[in-house]
């Protein structure tokens, strides 16, 4: 009786840590899209290497909601950027705007310059 108790014991407590180990190497490699691949590795290797610590590790020092990075699934975004660049490009075919204020406005559209 008294080993059958000790396993459950022992069930009730590794249970929920092997679930949260689980759910933290889950977070880290799929849902972190602001970690590069090279930390994702770090964090993995941690938390796989030193399991419980390394979870813990993780759990105090990952920012609390991850950081979305500017538009990259942002359909609307896409979207507005597309219109403003037919426009520009329709601006530049009338002759309504030159060759150089055509490159600028190019240029701040895809974020390689401001207006």
């Amino acid at each position: 009786m008294i080993e059958s108790e000790r396993i459950a014991a022992g069930a009730i407590v590794l249970i929920p840590l092997g679930v949260i180990w689980i759910v933290a190497l889950f977070h880290i490699i799929v849902r972190r899209n602001d970690l590069s691949i090279g930390w994702k590795g770090i964090w993995s290797a941690a938390v796989i290497l030193i399991p419980y610590v390394g979870v813990l590790i993780y759990a105090f020092v990952r920012p609390p909601v991850p950081v979305k990075r500017s538009h990259d699934n942002d359909p609307t975004a896409t979207r507005r950027a597309i219109d403003e660049i037919h426009r520009v490009v329709a601006d530049h075919d009338s002759g309504s705007i030159t060759d150089t204020q055509f490159a600028s406005k190019k240029a701040a559209i895809f974020g390689m310059a401001e207006t």
